[in-house]
């Protein structure tokens, strides 16, 4: 503020001014105080929800229908080193014995030896495969007749052979063999050629392989489970070994039929008593955040910043009681947290006891499972029909104690064509008549080709599903291919509509009796949920049938319908009984809490905001009036500065004008 000495007048006007304008001053205070408050309430609940966001994502691990922790495997062997293995929630818990007989082998042979890599070779035609897969051809002509441009060519032709030059010191004037080793090891994956370059003459020399004498033989690799009259044996193309043991992976290291590998499968208990303290911390983190926002010192007065704040109590009530409840539907003897080993204190936090948690996960508790235990706490549903089963919910998935009714109009098809003619009892594939060219779930036309042979009906179905499968353009599309009444059938193993087999051209349309306009898209799932009779839609995609995101009870429910055509009947097809757990409940209440556009954090977020800037439009006012009240007081003040100075003034020059006319009387 402008100083005003009050030389003239004597008077403390600033003095003045500053008590005029307290009144103004104190209601500015008083707008400040208030939005100080509601900045703090708002840290405070930012605070709050920082340790919300927390435990939501503890509890999401918990609520998982799929890959949950309380069904995960933990899988040890006696010798990793000759063993290692994964296993999935589908393993069984138990100890198994195995003998590895055999590892399986990529298949390798050599051609002769060349005393140079750039050796001149002949030239033609050279045709590879492996196993029943794709012929693949090269051309060997004047730009590449030597031995490493043959072996460029076959690399460079992505056919699943690869060719390499290899020194062989058995023989010091020709040590340079071509050596072709399959891309995949396995028995059925035999390289096979044939040579249609020139026989050697001159300097040019034709490169001959060796098949009866390979470097390496194609192998499968073999291992055995158990040691009785009944046991088993699984052979694999590859050192990966899969379907012995159900949810089981065995990798092959080292063979020796001699040796007894002991597999251990086990309960991942240490991963599940993880979880659940991690998530107990996160609740007591909340809990103490709660507390200290609601504290209330009396000895020295110190108070929260929410004591008495309706809304915050609320959520903490609303938390307390999705984790603290019972839930219904599920095993009695494992409805609530202490059946896991999870109390609550007096002041509303939790403890962890493990060892509980320990033993109803490894069957120590009478009448309780490993499943049981998921279910305390993940969203899941049973089904009375095996054709249809829950795959798995959201948080907008509803738990409605009546059930959810599934009515399946449509099941799922595959697209699958029949060629127009049968087949003859015997084809004879060459050059004339081996490629065909169709799509294949989505893909563009892309031609194959076969094998040269004399195949009977149900050899050139096994070829022609096997080159098909083994086409890299298809990438993990495939197909089944089969023969029925005479006459060849593909079908694709996809289901929906995004299934599709087409036939375009080829030259073996004819032998392989197609005629070209052979087509077919498959379909998806198509069906209903009813809840308490209102139905809700739902949208198929190949086999699993989803329920629409603004659905009241089935939002974002999948359920996978096995079921074929004829076994679809009319009106309700399967009745689902639905559990939601403790984590799961608890995900979808903190998930309403959360959500950024409807949530009741983002609600009260929102409402601090206007409330802040309200205030500070007031104390934009107030301070507004108060300056201009200020400069008013201190111009006031002035001018009676100066109108007293002018009074002085004349006062001043009559006294001047009277001295004289005093001193004359």
């Amino acid at each position: 503020m402008p100083a005003i000495d009050g030389l003239i007048t004597g008077i403390d006007t600033e003095s003045i001014i500053t008590d005029l304008l307290k009144i103004r001053q104190t209601r500015i205070d008083v707008l400040k105080v208030k939005q100080q408050g509601i900045t703090d309430k708002k840290s405070a609940f930012q605070k709050l929800e920082a340790q919300i966001i927390s435990l939501r994502s503890q509890a999401s691990q918990l609520a998982r229908s799929q890959n949950n922790v309380f069904s995960t495997r933990t899988v040890s062997t006696s010798h990793e080193s000759a063993l290692a293995a994964t296993a999935t929630s589908a393993a069984a818990v138990g100890t198994f014995q195995v003998q590895v007989h055999s590892l399986a082998q990529s298949h390798q042979v050599a051609s002769q030896g060349f005393a140079d890599p750039d050796s001149e070779i002949t030239a033609g035609t050279f045709e590879f495969r492996v196993g029943s897969g794709p012929v693949q051809t090269v051309t060997i002509d004047s730009t590449n007749n030597t031995l490493q441009g043959l072996a460029t060519a076959i690399n460079s032709s992505g056919a699943g052979v690869f060719a390499s030059i290899v020194r062989d010191s058995s023989d010091p004037s020709a040590p340079n063999r071509l050596m072709l080793s399959a891309g995949k090891s396995g028995a059925a994956n035999q390289i096979s050629v044939t040579n249609n370059l020139a026989a050697s003459s001159g300097g040019a020399v034709r490169p001959d392989f060796d098949f009866d004498n390979p470097i390496q033989s194609a192998a499968d690799a073999r291992v055995q489970l158990g040691s009785g009259p009944g046991a088993i044996v699984a052979s694999s193309d590859t050192n990966t070994v899969t379907g012995l043991l159900e949810g089981v992976t065995l990798n092959l290291r080292e063979a020796d039929p001699a040796r007894t590998i002991t597999i251990n499968v086990a309960q991942n208990t240490e991963g599940a008593v993880k979880a659940v303290q991690d998530f107990v911390t996160a609740y007591n983190d909340l809990m103490t955040q709660f507390d200290t926002q609601f504290r209330y010192v009396p000895e020295s007065n110190q108070v929260g910043v929410l004591l008495g704040n309706r809304i915050a109590s609320d959520l903490q009530a609303q938390i307390r009681d999705s984790v603290l409840g019972v839930v219904p539907g599920v095993n009695s003897r494992m409805n609530r947290m202490s059946a896991i080993g999870v109390s609550v204190t007096d002041r509303g936090h939790l403890t962890f006891n493990p060892s509980k948690l320990t033993d109803a996960l490894t069957g120590k508790v009478p009448g309780v499972s490993a499943d049981d235990v998921r279910k305390l706490f993940a969203l899941d549903a049973s089904s009375d029909n095996g054709g249809v089963q829950f795959v798995i919910g959201g948080t907008r998935t509803g738990a409605p104690a009546s059930g959810v009714q599934v009515d399946i109009t449509q099941a799922a098809e595959r697209a699958t064509i029949s060629a127009g003619s049968a087949l003859a009892p015997s084809t004879v594939i060459d050059g004339t008549n081996d490629t065909l060219s169709l799509r294949l779930d989505g893909t563009s036309a892309t031609e194959i080709r076969l094998a040269h042979g004399t195949y009977t009906p149900d050899q050139l179905a096994a070829h022609l599903e096997s080159v098909i499968n083994s086409t890299p353009a298809f990438g993990t599309r495939q197909v089944a291919a089969g023969v029925s009444g005479g006459a060849l059938t593909l079908t694709s193993v996809a289901y929906g509509a995004a299934s599709e087999i087409a036939v375009v051209s080829g030259t073996a349309m004819s032998a392989l009796g197609f005629l070209g306009n052979e087509s077919d898209f498959g379909q998806d799932v198509a069906g209903v949920f009813i809840v308490d009779g209102q139905t809700e839609p739902a949208a198929g995609r190949g086999r699993l049938l989803i329920g629409n995101a603004d659905n009241p009870n089935t939002a974002d429910l999948q359920v996978r319908v096995t079921l074929s055509s004829g076994q679809v009947q009319a009106g309700v097809d399967a009745n689902l009984t639905t559990t939601r757990g403790l984590a799961s409940r608890l995900d979808q209440a903190l998930n309403k809490l959360l959500d950024p556009v409807n949530g009741r954090i983002k609600t009260v977020h929102d409402s601090f905001d206007a409330n802040l800037e309200t205030l500070q439009k007031a104390i934009d006012r107030q301070n507004a009036f108060f300056e201009k009240q200020q400069k008013k007081l201190i111009d006031e003040f002035t001018a009676l500065e100066m109108t007293m100075a002018q009074l002085q003034n004349t006062a001043t020059y009559l006294t001047n004008q009277l001295a004289p006319n005093q001193n004359k009387s």
